[in-house]
């Protein structure tokens, strides 16, 4: 079975140039062995920050997303419980499941903390949950005390020079947090796509659904990517305004290639998408021991194994390469592993 007919379909596109593809292969073929030195060094670090609810049914509609986020991250996506923080409003309720309350100290020094134990190679995943407020000046965060800003965070993730970070805001007014915040390697996800987009939001309820459940998946390959929950969590947005009738208040907006501008319809030969496809939690490779009996299924998982080990030479690969060429191999690799994955479905759907 092929992909399926909506955003799927951008992960298939024509193979490129052979000049670039023989680029990336002279890339990789000097780093035989990056593969194996840049997993046991790349590690995703996830800060959940819940705001101030308001009242009683957001407090408790934000808590619950935020345990939702937390669990799926350590327990379905792999990612080690130390290295998985929530920051929230009452966290003395809670206090096994919040590491501290979610003011502007406790939260920038939480970025303090992560990048002093961070590897140049790891990755920053960063979600907000709360509702933003405007001015004519600047966006804001709403937490207990002064509110969190975009000059704040700003500064927060000077400490990351070579990470490769990942801020989702999904409250109101979010979208001015976008410009200030663009860069190279970074990857910025808003709910609205302005700071006058100040109603209460849905968008984190289904972008906390894409990393919890399955639908999110689009090349069933058994992995979240951020281009896939992005895409998600906006098509579910308008589904939930067009079943109850109201207007569309709300525009999420994707940025990864650092212009500042985002996008709404973003996709790997759109001119936002491709790092954000590359950012993928959970992981489905697997030892000798766990591939299937199947030979010629076996021989697949192999395979698949071998291009996702080559998206990670890729990446620390990435300092030394011209950025468009970078993106253009990037995406190269990622067309073969979506080819690769609809073979595995194609032999697994057959029962063999």
């Amino acid at each position: 079975m092929g992909l399926p007919t909506n955003q799927g379909t951008d992960l298939i596109r024509p193979r490129l140039s052979a000049a670039v593809f023989g680029s990336l292969f002279s890339f990789l073929c000097f780093s035989g062995a990056m593969s194996q030195q840049a997993s046991v060094q790349e590690q995703t670090h996830a800060l959940i920050v819940v705001g101030l609810g308001g009242n009683a049914e957001y407090r408790d509609r934000f808590h619950a997303q935020a345990v939702a986020l937390q669990k799926a991250l350590t327990e379905r996506h792999g990612i080690p419980a130390e290295y998985v923080t929530y920051l929230g409003e009452r966290s003395e309720t809670v206090p096994d499941l919040i590491a501290d309350k979610s003011t502007r100290a406790n939260i920038l020094d939480q970025f303090s903390t992560i990048a002093q134990r961070a590897g140049p190679l790891d990755r920053l995943l960063v979600i907000l949950i709360g509702h933003g407020t405007s001015d004519q000046a600047e966006a804001r965060f709403n937490v207990t005390g002064p509110d969190l800003t975009p000059n704040d965070l700003q500064m927060a993730l000077m400490g990351f020079p070579s990470q490769t970070l990942a801020l989702v805001h999904t409250g109101s007014a979010s979208g001015g947090f976008l410009e200030p915040l663009s860069g190279p390697n970074r990857i910025i996800i808003t709910a609205t796509r302005t700071q006058r987009e100040r109603n209460a939001t849905e968008f984190a309820e289904f972008f906390v659904e894409a990393i919890t459940g399955e639908g999110a998946d689009l090349d069933k390959d058994e992995r979240i990517s951020l281009l896939e929950a992005y895409q998600y969590a906006r098509e579910e947005v308008a589904r939930f305004y067009e079943d109850e009738n109201e207007i569309l208040t709300e525009h999420a907006l994707l940025d990864d290639n650092g212009d500042g501008t985002g996008s709404e319809e973003v996709g790997l030969t759109k001119p936002d998408g491709s790092l954000a496809a590359t950012f993928k939690l959970g992981g489905i490779s697997r030892t000798a021991a766990q591939l299937p009996e199947d030979p010629e299924l076996a021989r697949l998982y192999k395979e698949r194994n071998e291009i996702q080990a080559r998206i990670t030479e890729l990446r620390v690969l990435r300092d030394a390469m011209q950025e468009e060429a970078y993106m253009a191999a990037m995406e190269d690799i990622l067309v073969e592993l979506a080819l690769k994955n609809r073979e595995i479905r194609a032999k697994e759907g057959n029962g063999l």
